[in-house]
This record gives structure tokens, sequence and C-alpha cells, in this order.
């Protein structure tokens, strides 16, 4: 782990704990896929999520798409849905300018990062009734365990409130 994603890792743990969220974290190897997570075994309570970067086609708007570990994601339908038109994933340099993280980090608590309001969070409506997460915390070398309700009190904290919508998926 470079010293900038230690100091944003640290940053975000100091950030959780002032206010006041119950956690648990663990470390492990750096995972880049959720075949990699998947393999991990990691013994915290939780939703594994697969976390997408994507933008519209002028690269004007950005979404980070939370869905399940398998989702397929059409995301010609989803940018009809949000009426921007077709979306695409973000670059690496793009992740990292606004979210401040590597290509395998982006989480929720990324969101931290986005102090000027750029990326919107759209969550899977199938991902509504879960009690726990499992988010790397600006690092794919760590993973963090959080409530549910911990997590909604993060979002708003940082003022990107969490809209659980239906993500439409490609093929069956």
């Amino acid at each position: 782990m470079n010293a900038d994603a230690a100091g944003a890792r640290g940053s975000l743990l100091a950030l959780l704990d002032t206010l006041d969220l119950a956690y648990r974290e663990t470390t492990h190897e750096a995972v880049y896929t959720m075949a990699e997570s998947a393999a991990l075994n990691a013994a915290l309570a939780g939703c594994r999520c697969k976390n997408l970067l994507v933008q519209n086609k002028k690269g004007t708007e950005h979404f980070l798409v939370v869905t399940t570990p398998d989702a397929r994601v059409d995301l010609g339908e989803l940018g009809r849905r949000l009426d921007v038109g077709r979306l695409s994933f973000c670059p690496p340099e793009t992740m990292q300018a606004l979210l401040g993280v590597a290509p395998g980090a982006a989480s929720p608590f990324a969101l931290a990062a986005d102090s000027l309001g750029q990326v919107k969070l759209v969550m899977d409506a199938l991902l509504e009734s879960a009690t726990h997460f499992l988010f790397h915390p600006m690092v794919n070398t760590a993973t963090i365990s959080i409530g549910k309700q911990d997590l909604l009190r993060f979002l708003a904290a940082i003022g990107h409130p969490a809209a659980f919508v239906e993500i439409p998926r490609r093929g069956a």
C-alpha cells in the first residue's frame, strides 16, 4: 500500500470513529475482482458488493453503482433510467481524481473524497434488505463490515445519501 492510500484509509477510519460508527476491519492480500474477493473467506459479517464507477458519454455525470456480487449491469438501460444517456466505465485516472482510489478500491467509503459532490450514489434495491455490508476502506488490501444504519449515517454525514433503485441486468 502506498503512502497516499494508507493516509486515505487512516483518514476514513478517523472519520468513522468521529461519527461514532460501529465497524470491524480485516486486512488481506490485494483483491481486484469479485472472484478474488470471494476467495478471501473473510470472517466478517456482511453482504459483499460490486462497486462500479461509471459516467455518461460526455464525462459530465458520474455514478457509483453498488450492486450484488454477481450482477451483470445493463449500463445502457441504467443510463436511460437515470436520464443521462449511455453509461460506460470511468478510466482509472478519473476514479483517482474523483474518489482518490485506484481500481479495485472503489466503494461508498471513497465518496468521502468527493467533497464537490460530483459522484452520485446508486445502490441496488436488492441490497436494501441487507443488515451489514462489506466494503474496502480506500484500499483493496482491507475490508470493513458496517451495519446498514451506520452506513446510512456515514453517507448522510458526507452529503451522499443512499438511493436504492432497481438496477437493470444484462441477460439472464
